[in-house]
């Protein structure tokens, strides 16, 4: 069987290979070869039998010295998400960049993004998380201000300060661990956690869900997010709307059940989440920009998804994972157009694109449609997945769920509102000088097209993969 170790060696050694390529269509292509190879890798272990998780020691040196990664369901299905998304963002990305140099060193910093990605998702001691999270954070970093404008420097900034100090809590939390149990292996922390005393894990625990919350962008950790993914490159917008802040969010619910078992976690989660849907969407309601108005949408569906995995129940967890899914799909679409609207227009203003729906229909039809399954409309994919988060809470019976379902149905009629305040603009008649298309002109790049539409046809058919889609979070 083919090792799970390859998720992490392969995009690594690519972005070695990619810096000294240093020329855009080599770069190019490498990226796009590695992205299908882990796209392939991840469908092989998908489509494997992982009723028993398939666990992995590097160089044979067993815990707790050594390192250990484990695959099951749940990670095979994240690694899936992780590869195709990446691949589709690799394909989208050449219509922002322009010289060579910055293409071979934007797609290494990405493919290092990926590997830290893979490296969260499959490590089971908390020492190699928080080096993958660190790898994670600081390609982010560099993605984020990768435009070089002062808006971009001063969100990177941002997101490094409040980065550095989830990094300071969570390495704190891991040291305060090891301190009881003499091991970093995640299964022998919850073992001593749950002798130790109360309060003491309590600290351990908040410090945690403190500093990983942080990278999961939950309330009220989250201030960080909306300029970071408005003035990122719309592709580095979707990669971290689309997989990274969710990874997070599933680390941080995954070692909150297993290694702090021991406290309850999840109703003060619940209520972050809940506060996390409303300042999210109400922030979202009252901006001008569309890319500012999607990065706080961000925020309303993390504590949406945070919301049904905190509920208790394994139907509350298999829908907030659809619902991960779903976000995935859609929000790329909305970013990664949102980027051709910047294209076509020069302006970021969402009454700067009016009329752009009939100059550009297809990329109009596709952004109605990721916005309409974000909102929750039939048949698409975001209705079914907000539908069983609904029918989660109503019988879950776990404190809070009845409010929770009154925020959720409030946050949609807010989420409607601007979402279709952008449609309406996008099929208004056009204003003259708003657009700088050239007659005849294709208005997508192909290899961006194919992105979009790969994602759209999540969002389509995305309901058929619902009974494919894990819950456990065991580790």
């Amino acid at each position: 069987m083919v090792s799970p170790i390859l998720f992490i060696v392969v995009p690594l050694a690519a972005a070695f290979l990619t810096v000294l390529v240093n020329r855009n269509a080599g770069a190019r292509i490498l990226a796009l070869l590695t992205g299908f190879a882990l796209s392939a890798l991840a469908w092989f272990w998908f489509r494997a039998d992982l009723s028993t998780p398939v666990s992995v020691v590097i160089a044979g040196i067993a815990p707790p010295m050594g390192i250990q990664l484990s695959m099951d369901r749940l990670s095979a299905a994240l690694a899936l998400l992780i590869s195709v998304s990446g691949f589709l963002v690799i394909l989208y990305s050449q219509s922002y960049l322009k010289s060579e140099e910055a293409q071979s060193k934007h797609y290494a910093v990405l493919l290092l993004l990926m590997a830290a990605s893979f490296g969260i998702l499959l490590t089971r001691d908390l020492f190699n998380l928080f080096v993958f999270y660190e790898i994670l954070c600081i390609s982010s970093y560099i993605l984020v201000a990768s435009e070089e404008t002062k808006a971009s420097f001063e969100a990177s900034l941002k997101y490094l300060l409040l980065g550095s100090v989830g990094s300071l809590f969570m390495l704190v939390a891991i040291g305060l661990a090891y301190r009881v149990s003499g091991s970093l292996a995640m299964s022998d922390i919850a073992q001593a956690l749950g002798e130790a005393d109360l309060s003491y894990v309590m600290l351990t625990a908040a410090l945690f869900v403190l500093g990983m919350g942080i990278e999961a962008a939950i309330f009220p950790v989250n201030t960080w997010l909306p300029d970071a993914h408005s003035t990122a490159p719309s592709s580095i917008s979707a990669v971290l709307s689309g997989f990274v802040i969710e990874l997070a969010l599933i680390v941080l619910l995954r070692i909150s059940m297993t290694v702090f078992s021991s406290v309850n976690l999840m109703l003060p989660l619940r209520y972050m989440a809940l506060a996390g849907i409303l300042i999210g969407e109400l922030a979202a309601f009252g901006q001008t920009e569309l890319k500012r108005t999607l990065a706080y949408s961000s925020m309303g569906q993390v504590g949406l998804m945070l919301f049904a995995l905190t509920l208790g129940t394994e139907a509350g967890r298999q829908a907030g994972m659809a619902h991960l899914v779903m976000h995935t799909g859609a929000k790329s679409i909305l970013f990664l157009i949102a980027g051709y609207f910047i294209v076509r227009t020069g302006k970021r203003d969402i009454k700067s694109y009016s009329g752009l729906g009939r100059r550009m229909p297809l990329t109009g039809v596709f952004f109605v449609i990721g916005a309409l399954s974000l909102v929750g409309v039939p048949p698409l994919f975001g209705f079914f997945t907000k539908f069983k988060i609904l029918s989660a809470a109503a019988v879950s019976g776990a404190t809070g769920a009845w409010l929770g379902i009154a925020v959720i149905l409030l946050g949609t009629v807010l989420e409607a509102s601007y979402l279709f305040r952008v449609v309406r603009t996008l099929y208004s008649d056009p204003e003259t000088g708003n657009t700088r298309a050239v007659k005849g002109r294709m208005e997508m790049d192909v290899p961006a097209l194919i992105a979009v539409f790969g994602f759209t046809l999540l969002v389509i058919f995305g309901s058929f993969l619902l009974p494919l889609i894990p819950s456990g979070l065991a580790l």
